[in-house]
């Protein structure tokens, strides 16, 4: 993945004086830098909403404008999704918190969404992650086998994968008889489910990558075609 190819594109949406916010990934510090980089460079000044303390420190570091998301609501954010499909809904499994991924997707008023061409599909059938509690996680884990196959996410050295805050990650193939939307509404009644990797009708723009590493910037209309 191209990330100053990504920057450059995701920069064309940055205004002067705007809120923007970056969704929690592997790839956000190199993000960050490269972004910064950018926006000295077109003399833009802009505030940001860091959603993990990692991002914070990084920010302050850069010398750039932290506020919290209780001050303002976002202009622009950016998230790395799994899969899209034609209803301008993503999934993503890439975070530190599905929690404050899902906050800042719903306070921005335009949500830009990097995603590989061959990653949009007509119905998402990716497995689905989800944030959960680390109490009792079995428990969680078993309930949430009413949706399909669900395991606790664990890295290469068979530890558990943690967010930002200490909560585990689950992973589910759901059931060919489960819509997203079903999950999306339902899955929450399960005490220790906190929150979800699907992100329901909230994508405005894409920047899909093809197989060139060539980005398209489509709006949510040009996608369903």
């Amino acid at each position: 993945m191209n990330i100053q190819k990504i920057v450059e594109s995701f920069e064309k949406f940055i205004k002067q004086d705007v809120i923007i916010a970056i969704g929690t990934c592997e790839a956000d510090a190199d993000f960050i830098d490269e972004l910064i980089k950018l926006l000295l460079f077109k003399k833009k000044k802009i505030l940001f909403v860091p959603t993990t303390a990692k991002q914070a420190t990084q920010l302050h570091n850069l010398g750039q404008t932290v506020i919290s998301l209780s001050d303002k609501e976002i202009d622009v954010a950016i998230e790395f999704a799994n899969q899209v499909d034609s209803y301008n809904n993503f999934i993503k499994k890439d975070t530190r918190s599905f929690i404050r991924d899902k906050m800042i997707a719903q306070s921005a008023q335009t949500m830009v969404i990097v995603t590989n061409s061959y990653d949009i599909v007509e119905k998402i059938d990716k497995d689905i992650y989800v944030e959960i509690s680390s109490f009792a996680w079995e428990r969680t884990i078993l309930n949430l086998q009413s949706y399909g196959f669900a395991r606790v996410v664990k890295d290469t050295d068979d530890n558990f994968t943690k967010t930002e805050t200490g909560h585990y990650l689950a992973r589910i193939t759901l059931d060919k008889n489960i819509t997203l939307d079903d999950f999306e509404y339902s899955v929450r009644t399960i005490p220790g489910v906190l929150e979800t990797g699907v992100f329901l009708g909230l994508a405005d723009i894409f920047l899909v990558i093809d197989s060139k590493e060539q980005i398209t910037i489509k709006t949510t209309s040009q996608v369903k075609q």
